[in-house]
């Protein structure tokens, strides 16, 4: 683990786009936690109020970063550093409404980098950059291929492409000087997350509770890194002290579990967690998804990534699974 410069350690204001979200909103009570002020922009068309929490540091700004005016209503706030996640979420809509996903990515991300001149920027792009073709772990130096964004795309410029688009727009940001620190998730799971959007942990453990079938698409033995929401904020905050992982060129970082399985493993495990007899229904995805295929294998290489936050261990599938079901039950009896 490298030496951590020490100059961006305590952030004082912090904007949050998205910050109503999964993932936006666990970030936000980091920062709380932190004692920082915490200014959150959504449009809470797939977040909810409900992710916030109450608190004298977070003020709420309800718009969208594709409204240019709204964004520059909060120009005069003095912001030490922006997270940028708003984005259109899930397979449900990123595969039926292309522009608007792709615009949202390029269009928005130049609102918000534009209205917040050289105000130090974490963007958070998607590990749907590196394609639909991958049979192993990935890394940051691979080369993106823009036919593999646009198969993964349906030939349609939508998620895949916006967020390559978007990291395009964030090094160019990055070359002029400014501190830019782009990351690309993979599968980030936990307790909140719903299920309403596509996200299959979620949806299998509900379907799984109320005796609905565990809908697999193909074979099930589609591969994927399922990464704990907390342990993915974690990473985050080991990498933001760190000086060089901002510099142009050395600024886009994997996050994600190492650790690869199966949607069948999935499927029965959240069959075995829930104690539920729901049967497993498996289907062909271009039934779900027309004309877009499904990505066989996407688990990141993290080694450049640990040279800065560490070696991380990551909580098993299992332990994710289990968790998520006990939140449920202990809700459900409250």
């Amino acid at each position: 683990m490298k030496n951590q410069n020490q100059t961006m350690e305590k952030v004082k204001t912090v904007l949050v786009t998205g910050g109503a979200g999964f993932i936006g909103s666990t970030i936000v009570k980091r920062l709380l936690n932190s004692g920082d002020i915490v200014h959150v922009l959504d449009d809470l068309s797939t977040g909810s109020l409900e992710n916030l929490p109450k608190h004298p540091n977070l003020y709420f700004h309800h718009g969208s970063i594709m409204n240019k005016q709204f964004v520059e209503s909060l120009k005069e706030i003095e912001f030490d550093m922006l997270f940028h996640l708003a984005s259109i979420v899930g397979m449900r809509l990123a595969t039926k409404y292309h522009k608007l996903v792709y615009d949202t990515c390029t269009v928005g991300t130049s609102n918000i980098l534009d209205t917040f001149k050289g105000v130090p920027a974490v963007l958070f792009s998607s590990s749907a950059v590196y394609g639909t073709d991958n049979k192993h772990a990935v890394s940051e130096s691979q080369q993106v291929s823009y036919d593999q964004l646009l198969k993964y795309d349906a030939n349609d410029p939508g998620y895949a492409c916006g967020k390559w688009a978007m990291e395009q727009i964030g090094i160019k940001e990055s070359e002029s000087g400014r501190k830019v620190l782009i990351l690309r998730p993979f599968n980030v799971v936990g307790q909140r997350q719903v299920g309403t959007y596509g996200m299959v942990v979620p949806t299998f453990v509900n379907n799984a509770i109320n005796g609905k079938p565990l809908t697999v698409f193909d074979d099930g033995f589609q591969v994927r890194s399922f990464s704990e929401i907390n342990t993915f904020v974690e990473c985050i905050f080991r990498l933001l002290p760190c000086e060089e992982a901002w510099t142009s060129g050395k600024n886009i970082i994997n996050i994600g579990s190492k650790n690869g399985s199966s949607i069948n493993d999935l499927a029965f495990i959240v069959l075995e967690e829930t104690q539920s007899e729901s049967p497993i229904k498996y289907c062909f995805y271009e039934e779900f998804f027309p004309n877009h295929k499904d990505v066989v294998y996407r688990v990141p290489d993290t080694s450049y990534g640990e040279t800065y936050f560490g070696n991380i261990e990551w909580p098993s599938l299992r332990t994710i699974v289990m968790n998520i079901v006990q939140s449920k039950t202990v809700h459900a009896v409250n």
